[in-house]
């Protein structure tokens, strides 16, 4: 290659993809190409607008440019980040880059130079040194803690660049937090009020008419929704019910039953599951139940107890106890001390054990914890893959629950709220589950499962004894 073209392809990335790579980059993948080092960068897109192109065109350029170099990007989940590093490789290869090392979750060039695609769990992340690009792909849908351990990746390396791309979701989720608080960000937009020839109208027309107001706003128009959007997206159900090895869930250890206690028109529910035996990382939920209506005190646990029967009655009942304390001496009364209650309320971790007193002699494991703490925790295991549903009708009802809650903002914070003429029941057992997998007590509340040795009395030494 001419010396004086290799040093401009060097200087301009987007000059680099024209000539080398005879693709075009728009105004803003430009604009996003030519940022310089130690920018700190938010594209705020429409869907199918190429933001993972864009960021896999940079860190292509960076890794042939920068020998040595090490650029990373971080997805919800880590198939997500997989395909931004295929891209990436499609760049190389196009650009006749020798490969040295050459996998799904990451790249090395012959130059030494590595892109890695990380996982979107905050505490497998942690360690990176980054001296080229730091990309957070879909980073509405990222934890802040996620966010968080990106960061300081390049505390040693200040002339690396950060960038979060994202096509709009909550008013709450850390991209918008961001996007909202000025500093030295530089804001990129790419969306159908910026760009109205970026799709067709007839495209746009049914887009609108199929996703509703709403959901257009956010896909297209960059505007997020204020309390009508839950977190919990079909794309993170899809996710969740991807194959898995069917033992995997059919061994949990140990079995749990969430038990949500219903009230006014809820059903009462028994969502099964718990930390797969053969992949301790995953929680896997089986089975979702909504038990009859109408149903109080004993008859409610004996129709409990035919599903504790079909695992042995050998479970743990997780049982919501919040609107009725002298249900958890019913279950009691049936399950001993398998019973683990707790009472739902607006705030707690649920990690600190407040014992409810059954009687003079007994009394079972009660925590208290926060609607929101408990959805929070459900949503970020299955924003980090870390759950895996039996697909089927009774899932996607479950999950169809936990799609309609609204999320409600407020000064002091925001919560999830059951829509008017909808129900929770099933969407809170699967919180429920999700809280239960990680407690730090677990391995105490099994130890009720550990079978009892009963020892015989010894016969009192009589006089033929000796004889």
């Amino acid at each position: 290659m001419n010396t004086n073209r290799e040093i401009a392809h060097r200087v301009d990335p987007a000059l680099w993809v024209r000539e080398v790579l005879n693709m075009t980059p728009s105004a803003w993948q430009e604009e996003f190409l030519r940022a310089s080092r130690g920018a700190s960068i938010l594209a705020l897109t429409a869907r199918q607008v190429g933001k993972t192109t864009a960021a896999a065109w940079a860190m292509a350029h960076a890794a042939i440019f920068m020998p040595g170099s090490l650029s990373i990007v971080a997805c919800p989940a880590q198939r997500q980040s997989a395909e931004a590093v295929r891209k990436v490789r499609d760049m190389l290869l196009k650009a006749k880059i020798k490969l040295t090392a050459d996998n799904v979750y990451g790249l090395e060039l012959a130059n030494g130079s590595r892109v890695l695609a990380l996982p979107g769990s905050d505490d497998s992340v942690r360690g990176y040194t980054v001296d080229a690009w730091i990309v957070a792909d879909e980073a509405a849908r990222l934890s802040p803690e996620l966010i968080s351990a990106l960061r300081p990746m390049r505390a040693r390396c200040p002339q690396t660049r950060l960038a979060m791309l994202s096509t709009a979701w909550s008013r709450t989720d850390p991209f918008w937090a961001a996007w909202e608080s000025g500093g030295d960000w530089i804001h990129l937009k790419a969306t159908v009020d910026e760009d109205p020839t970026l799709f067709s109208p007839k495209f746009l027309a049914d887009e609108r008419a199929n996703l509703g107001e709403e959901g257009f706003k956010r896909e297209y128009l960059g505007i997020p929704a204020g309390s009508q959007a839950s977190p919990f997206t079909w794309e993170l159900y899809e996710g969740a019910i991807q194959p898995v090895r069917r033992e995997v869930l059919d061994f949990p250890k140990p079995v749990l039953i969430a038990h949500d206690v219903g009230c006014s028109k809820d059903r009462s529910t028994a969502v099964v599951g718990g930390r797969c035996a053969l992949a301790p990382d995953i929680l896997g939920m089986r089975e979702f139940k909504e038990l009859p209506l109408n149903l109080y005190g004993s008859t409610r646990a004996n129709v409990l107890a035919r599903v504790d029967q079909q695992y042995g009655n050998q479970t743990l009942i997780i049982a919501d106890i919040s609107n009725d304390l002298t249900y958890a001496e019913v279950l009691f009364n049936r399950f001993g001390m398998r019973v683990i209650g707790v009472q739902i309320g607006h705030s707690g971790d649920g990690m600190t054990l407040d014992p409810l007193q059954i009687d003079a002699k007994h009394a079972i494991f009660r925590y208290k914890l926060g609607r929101t703490y408990l959805f929070d925790l459900l949503l970020r295991e299955l924003q980090e893959d870390k759950v895996r549903l039996l697909p089927g009708e009774e899932s996607r009802r479950a999950y169809e629950q936990l799609m309609r809650l609204q999320v409600e903002i407020k000064q002091t914070g925001f919560r999830y709220i059951c829509p008017s003429g909808q129900h929770d029941d099933l969407a809170i057992s699967c919180a429920l589950l999700a809280w239960a997998s990680n407690h730090q007590h677990l391995s105490e509340w099994a130890r009720s499962l550990e079978p009892r040795i009963i020892r015989k009395a010894r016969p009192a030494p009589n006089s033929s004894a000796w004889t």
